[in-house]
């Protein structure tokens, strides 16, 4: 049967930032999570570390520095690089986390699991028997995501090139941004499992915003840090059971 989350939980930053620091010491306390989570963590770092140098090199090739240019435009170029950069950092493991969600989804759909088991025992054993939503519709809804996150994310590279203000406020937004998509992206085994659909999921991601923001900060934070940080990403994994068991699943508390 499939579970439908309630609507009505007050959400805010502080309250995504104190599930995300529960979720973490639930996770480094669970064996099964460390025994689940190494493959996924693997994948990830792979394509992580390969996309970032690929769109850091881009960056650093389309805005050219020369020594013939006023102080100026050197400074206004070194920013726009260093902003792209930064770009590069956030987003890389966030493209990484997509893509093996959407080939290897039983990865991260073990070490929720094995979170779940840790949170909240009697959520998991309703999440056992996953809904019949159907492996195409789960893949559609992650393509669906990957769509809307690159074409944000192009809108703020953009926005970024706006010399001084793009490139200090460009990966400003794409942190807030990519912190609320990466919880998104981590709610995907609870979705599939809950049998919640892609129209309910956005509809719980505008109204959980908040705290779905403060949940994903740290990790993006965190996954940025090249090669360490994808390697963590199997914690956030199975630490999003927390933000389940207290925000969305019935009876979770």
């Amino acid at each position: 049967m499939a579970v439908s989350p309630p609507l009505d939980v007050s959400s805010s930053v502080p309250r995504g930032l104190r599930l995300a620091l529960r979720g973490l010491r639930l996770a480094l306390a669970s064996p099964e999570v460390r025994r689940t989570y190494l493959r996924l963590a693997l994948a990830l770092v792979v394509l992580a570390a390969a996309l970032s140098v690929g769109l850091a090199y881009l960056v650093w090739s389309y805005v050219p520095v020369s020594s013939d240019m006023s102080m100026w435009t050197w400074l206004g170029s070194w920013l726009l690089r260093a902003g792209g950069t930064a770009l590069a950092f956030i987003v890389a493991p966030m493209l990484a986390m997509f893509l093996v969600n959407t080939v290897f989804p039983f990865l991260a759909d073990a070490v929720f699991m094995a979170g779940a088991r840790a949170a909240d025992p009697a959520l998991a054993a309703r999440l056992e028997q996953p809904a019949d939503v159907g492996l195409v519709a789960g893949v559609v809804g992650s393509l669906r995501r990957l769509v809307y996150f690159l074409g944000v994310t192009l809108a703020l590279l953009a926005f970024s090139l706006v010399p001084v203000l793009g490139a200090v406020l460009g990966p400003i937004l794409q942190l807030w941004y990519s912190a609320r998509t990466l919880s998104w992206e981590l709610l995907d085994p609870y979705f599939e499992r809950a049998g919640v659909d892609y129209p309910r999921q956005r509809e719980l991601v505008r109204t959980r915003g908040g705290t779905l923001v403060g949940f994903g900060l740290p990790w993006t934070l965190t996954m940025a840090l090249p090669f360490v940080g994808p390697l963590l990403f199997g914690l956030a994994q199975a630490g999003v059971a927390a933000l389940v068991a207290e925000e969305l699943a019935p009876d979770g508390r």
